[in-house]
């Protein structure tokens, strides 16, 4: 019966830690633009949000891996979201607009939070 218990809270962390990631990716991905456009002129534009492709393809995959052993991966679906991610491509050396990069970063002081809501009610 505790193992199962054991199993059942990892998944649940999991699953939760992963809502997390994508939630926080999402809200990283602004799409505003000053309303001066002379500030940007030289510097390249981030990208707007018009259709909200970009946020509506982060999502993530759950995998198994054995007792109590979960994991997920989290990350955009959409082919220009690495570029934005990253640059590269056409865009001038140094250009790129992270938002997972800074989601993990926010996310990396609230998983424990999480585990201990899940794994810490075991005790």
């Amino acid at each position: 019966m505790a193992g199962k218990s054991v199993d059942l809270s990892a998944r649940a962390a999991r699953d939760a830690m992963m809502a997390a990631l994508i939630q926080l990716s999402k809200e990283e991905i602004q799409g505003k633009r000053p309303k001066n456009q002379k500030a940007w002129q030289g510097f390249p534009t981030p990208p707007m949000n018009r259709t909200g492709d970009l946020r509506r393809s982060i999502t993530g995959e759950k995998f198994t891996i054995g007792f109590a052993n979960y994991s997920a991966i989290v990350g955009p679906t959409i082919i220009y979201g690495r570029r934005v991610e990253l640059g590269g491509g056409n865009w001038r050396p140094g250009v790129r607009f992270p938002y997972m990069e800074p989601a993990y970063e926010k996310f990396r002081s609230v998983y424990p939070q999480i585990v201990n809501k899940f794994i810490g009610r075991l005790k």
